[in-house]
């Protein structure tokens, strides 16, 4: 049988050069089961590891990464910071690399969680060596998409060093990230979930059961959305989580349109000071609506502001479950059917899935081929041309 996402046959796929880009979006919630399987298996190895740094006293973790990976981390650091006593923190790799004395502690006991797809960009081995020239006592956990990468060998025979590979198709052979994204996100998640980890896990299974769902029965709101409306512009909104999740959604626009849609990402209560300029007659604002009551007050209030200031912009609310309220106030509702309410730090795995999905229509509406949307070369899959310079302790 012929396979097709978002009615999209394989003929097609391989003529406008999607297949790497649909297929990785498509497989998401079953690489999902098999991220909490390897995490099941690995939880008394990881416990003990990360076991080593947050029975200390006074430690630092610091999730990090470039691009999307880095946004793995945006998403997370929120809600871990609550959970591990305010002292997680997420940089970018670019960061590390460039100044990293002003990010890394040389006396904390640290804990580098480093994010990569392919675990050979030049930037995240960049932001290893730098660390262990600053720190005293760090340690290292590589989550990571590629088993034979330069991150995952450097665990090899190191007690300060812990690699999380994951399976093998989430390893994207497209330009674009999307289930190397998610699956990393997934997998930290639960590595500071491993006391509950049963529960954590039946609550990423709901998640699941929504985002296939969506992909099998719901994409068609996507494509309303992209055949009905030619934005020029998009703006992703959310709170905390979701910020993260917006700044990720806004890059796989930017990413898949190669540039030709004008992205940008904040909070709902962030918009109002000054971002809020970018709309015009051609902008899409899509905003991330919290299960938490007392974030989505401030939600609702921009939605109900937006709606009154509408000329040729429209506005879809993402959300878990149905609400009428906010469904008569906006030009598009995207609804999951979750069972239950969920922390954001959830929502997040399926309100992924929409952008993704949005994106990749939105690229091949405009003749682009999202798994190369740049053939030129002038963005790679993984950057080059990056120069690594020697660091010293103190310059």
């Amino acid at each position: 049988m012929t396979k097709t996402i978002f009615d999209i046959n394989e003929a097609q796929m391989s003529e406008t050069k999607s297949t790497y880009t649909l297929t990785e979006i498509y497989q998401q919630p079953v690489t999902w089961k098999k991220t909490c399987q390897q995490i099941a298996e690995l939880k008394d190895e990881l416990k003990a590891f990360i076991n080593q740094v947050t029975a200390q006293d006074d430690y630092d973790i610091i999730l990090t990464g470039a691009g999307t990976s880095e946004f793995v981390g945006n998403t997370l650091f929120s809600y871990l910071n609550k959970k591990l006593n305010y002292k997680v923190k997420s940089y970018g790799t670019t960061d590390l690399v460039a100044t990293p004395e002003n990010y890394l502690s040389r006396t904390k006991p640290t804990l580098l969680i480093s994010f990569g797809r392919s675990g050979n960009s030049p930037e995240s081995i960049g932001a290893i060596d730098v660390a262990e020239e600053v720190c005293d006592n760090l340690y290292h956990l590589f989550v990571t998409c590629n088993k034979d990468g330069a991150l995952s060998k450097r665990a090899n025979n190191n007690d300060h060093c812990f690699a999380i590979n994951l399976t093998d198709e989430t390893h994207d052979q497209s330009f674009a990230m999307t289930s190397s994204f998610s699956n990393m996100y997934l997998a930290t998640y639960l590595c500071f979930n491993l006391d509950n980890l049963d529960e954590a896990i039946s609550d990423v299974e709901k998640i699941i059961a929504a985002g296939q769902n969506f992909l099998d029965n719901q994409y068609s709101i996507a494509k309303e959305i992209v055949d009905s409306y030619d934005f020029k512009r998009i703006v992703y909104l959310g709170s905390n989580a979701l910020k993260g999740i917006s700044q990720e959604s806004a890059l796989k626009m930017l990413e898949l349109t190669a540039g030709e849609v004008v992205t940008m990402y904040d909070t709902p209560l962030g918009f109002r000071h000054g971002p809020k300029s970018i709309v015009d007659d051609d902008t899409l604002t899509v905003i991330y609506i919290s299960d938490n009551a007392y974030s989505r007050q401030y939600e609702v209030d921009l939605i109900k502001e937006m709606s009154g200031q509408r000329k040729g912009n429209k506005i879809v609310a993402v959300m878990n479950g149905k609400c009428d309220e906010i469904k008569e106030l906006v030009d598009y509702v995207v609804e999951f059917d979750i069972d239950g309410k969920f922390d954001n730090i959830l929502l997040g795995f399926d309100y992924i899935i929409l952008a993704q999905t949005v994106a990749v229509l939105k690229s091949l509406a405009m003749g682009k081929t999202p798994d190369n949307p740049c053939p030129t070369g002038e963005v790679n899959r993984v950057v080059k041309g990056v120069t690594l310079y020697p660091y010293s302790k103190g310059e």
